[in-house]
């Protein structure tokens, strides 16, 4: 072994052996910050093959449909990421189905990669899909490439944005949290680009001390996980004393996410509606008095 060749921790080994037949070798690589070919030797002689992890996993009906429908708008290694599957093994499944695809994949370009990473953490994939003309899953593989994708599955934080939609909140909310009410943040970096995330754990002992700054009813079950065994008590306690809607006066901080939410993020009224409590016949009156506000100044 060679002075600067990393020794191998009880704990690497214990993930590779959790993790082997379920993840690629470049996957685990990833993970570990090793090469693949290192993953490749320790599981060699760790011995951890036998006859049936060796064998190939079979491709099922579900992933073939991802294929087939996915073909034409993303490259094999973008496919592979998001099956779990290598860029060899998805190209051998494209020959024996005998698919192929119509035009030759798009490159992406500099100026994209840019906005994606302007973009990611403060609006949604969805609405970074429409504006690049390309699939939700294709900018969930190119983030994955450019370092960042699987902040909260790798780290155990959730960025901002996420947080936001979690708790169903303005995520200018989350924002004076952090700033105002004492709220823990990490800083993450891809590129040249840094994102703020916040480690789940982390958010619920401060959700926990802060308690009135949140209506837990509106939160969904077990969106954050691990979900402490408080929330649900607490979820019921702030359902079952929620104001009436009736009569109910729109405040500053409302308007100004009503109007962020349907013009920034295309939200339907319906939507906006379900998220802050409101009808949509009540959304859409406030929205033209909004209007009309805004184009009386």
């Amino acid at each position: 072994m060679s002075k600067n060749q990393k020794l191998w921790t009880n704990e690497e080994d214990l993930f590779l052996e959790e993790q082997y037949g379920q993840m690629t070798f470049q996957r685990i690589g990833e993970h570990l910050n090793r090469s693949k070919e290192s993953v490749n030797k320790r599981i060699i002689r760790l011995d951890l093959r036998n006859e049936e992890n060796c064998l190939r996993k079979k491709w099922t009906i579900e992933q073939d449909t991802f294929l087939k429908e996915n073909i034409d708008i993303m490259n094999n290694r973008e496919i592979g990421n998001y099956l779990n599957k290598s860029p060899a093994s998805v190209a051998t499944r494209i020959k024996l189905l005998k698919l192929a695809r119509k035009e030759t994949l798009r490159r992406w370009t500099k100026q994209e990669d840019e906005y994606l990473l302007k973009y990611y953490g403060s609006k949604s994939l969805e609405s970074v899909s429409k504006r690049l003309q390309r699939s939700v899953q294709a900018l969930e593989s190119r983030l994955n490439r450019l370092g960042l994708y699987g902040v909260k599955a790798h780290t155990g934080n959730i960025t901002v944005y996420e947080l936001a939609n979690c708790l169903q909140i303005d995520v200018h909310t989350i924002y004076k949290w952090i700033q105002q009410k004492g709220l823990n943040y990490k800083i993450t970096r891809a590129k040249t680009r840094k994102f703020i995330g916040i480690e789940v754990s982390t958010f619920w002992k401060w959700a926990e001390q802060n308690k009135e700054l949140l209506n837990f009813s509106k939160i969904p079950i077990n969106t954050l996980l691990p979900e402490p065994d408080w929330v649900e008590k607490q979820r019921k306690y702030d359902y079952f004393n929620r104001p009436k809607y009736e009569n109910k006066k729109w405040t500053e901080e409302e308007d100004a996410r009503l109007w962020y939410m349907f013009y920034e993020e295309g939200r339907t009224q319906q939507e906006i509606g379900q998220l802050i409590g409101r009808s949509r016949h009540g959304v859409q009156r406030r929205l033209n008095r909004l209007r009309k506000k805004k184009l009386s100044h």
